[in-house]
């Protein structure tokens, strides 16, 4: 009796943060309203896949959307805002006993562009080979993504998939430093716990700092999938992360001074971390793979895939995206951009913040055909009732 109360109040539960995300865009709440005609498949070009897709606007206004496909790195472009999508281009070719993944981008003061990802070891016919670590590397292209060079290996951890290193990211503080965030798990071999740590460069990315700074740790736990920005007008760097404090993992943000610059770690109770989302999504739910960006007028969204209303199966995730306020918290007024089927999924997503603050929401998905792609869909925040 007792067990299916509360089955019951967590159901109830579900039932409000689905009504909620369904209904956001009603009475005076701001939320983002979804153009349904811009719905778009970026990736792949013909047969196959594409997934884990990040994408910028150059300082051109061009367009550049980069993803996995095929064991490889590829990039597209867009010159007229989403619309078509054109000169597909291998950044990184695939290779044997490896997964070229989750690659990110940025744009550089001096417009060359810093590409990270993180060649994954995987069997070749049953077999492991003990000679192929996991990897954090970059790459650079010098004319807006048209050719890519000076591959650079950053960090190297273990061949087994338990003691990986995961998920790079970067950006650029008004020093001109760059700091590239990652999830390692190479540091505790005995355990089952993740940090946040960062390396640095101070010339453009041609070199890096020779070990990682850890500068997000909750013991007992795997803090995960970074995701930095600078936040306007406060001198603050910020992160979105996977943080599974509850059991199912849940967004969370990091922050420090630019003056700080992370010259201690954010422990589990420090001051520097909250949790994202108000009120908490149900401990029953998974909210992973958070990605935050900030529009021109200040406000922040936030992306994340969840199994709200799905129950406990992290592969039929879908897309929310939490608008947050000017100092990146309380993130609510739940939205959901693509429509996807309880039967499939919608992954690994991110958002791309335009000049005229155009959101575009990214997915990886299943729903709209026989395989996993790339898609796009653009929304505007609206303050106020239509």
């Amino acid at each position: 009796m007792i067990k299916n109360f509360i089955l019951l109040f967590f159901l109830v539960l579900c039932h409000i943060y689905i009504a909620q995300a369904q209904n956001s865009n009603s009475e005076n709440l701001p939320h983002i309203q979804w153009d349904k005609s811009t719905l778009k498949q970026i990736a792949p070009v013909g047969k196959g896949y594409a997934n884990y897709a990040r994408m910028i606007q150059l300082h051109t206004g061009n367009l550049i959307c980069i993803y996995e496909t095929k064991g490889g790195i590829e990039c597209a472009q867009s010159s007229d805002l989403g619309l078509t999508w054109k000169n597909q281009t291998t950044i990184v070719e695939p290779i044997a006993g490896y997964n070229m993944a989750v690659p990110e981008i940025l744009e550089l003061k001096d417009h060359a562009l810093l590409m990270s990802y993180n060649p994954r070891p995987k069997k070749v016919n049953g077999q492991t080979d003990t000679t192929k670590l996991f990897e954090i590397r970059t790459k650079k292209s010098y004319d807006l993504g048209k050719t890519w060079k000076d591959d650079r290996l950053v960090y190297q951890a273990s061949y087994k998939f338990e003691d990986g290193c995961w998920e790079p990211a970067q950006i650029q503080i008004p020093s001109g430093e760059i700091q590239l965030y990652f999830s390692n798990e190479n540091v505790y071999r005995k355990s089952n716990e993740q940090n946040i740590s960062i390396f640095r460069s101070k010339d453009g990315g041609k070199t890096w700092t020779d070990q990682p700074e850890i500068v997000s740790f909750r013991p007992g736990h795997r803090d995960g999938m970074p995701v930095p920005i600078i936040l306007n007008g406060s001198k603050e760097i910020l992160f979105s992360i996977e943080d599974n404090a509850k059991g199912q993992f849940k967004p969370a943000i990091v922050r420090n001074s630019l003056t700080q610059n992370w010259q201690k770690q954010v422990g589990a109770d420090d001051a520097e971390r909250n949790f994202a989302l108000v009120p908490q999504l149900p401990d029953t739910v998974y909210a992973g793979a958070p990605y935050i960006r900030q529009l021109k007028n200040g406000e922040t969204i936030l992306s994340y895939q969840s199994t709200l209303g799905r129950g406990r199966n992290g592969d039929l995730a879908y897309m929310q995206v939490a608008i947050g306020d000017k100092e990146a918290r309380n993130f609510k007024d739940v939205e959901v951009p693509f429509e996807i089927p309880s039967d499939k999924h919608g992954l690994w997503n991110s958002l791309c913040i335009l000049n005229d603050d155009t959101i575009i929401a990214i997915t990886s998905t299943n729903a709209f055909g026989n395989s996993t792609a790339v898609w796009m869909i653009k929304g505007k925040l609206v303050k106020g009732k239509d």
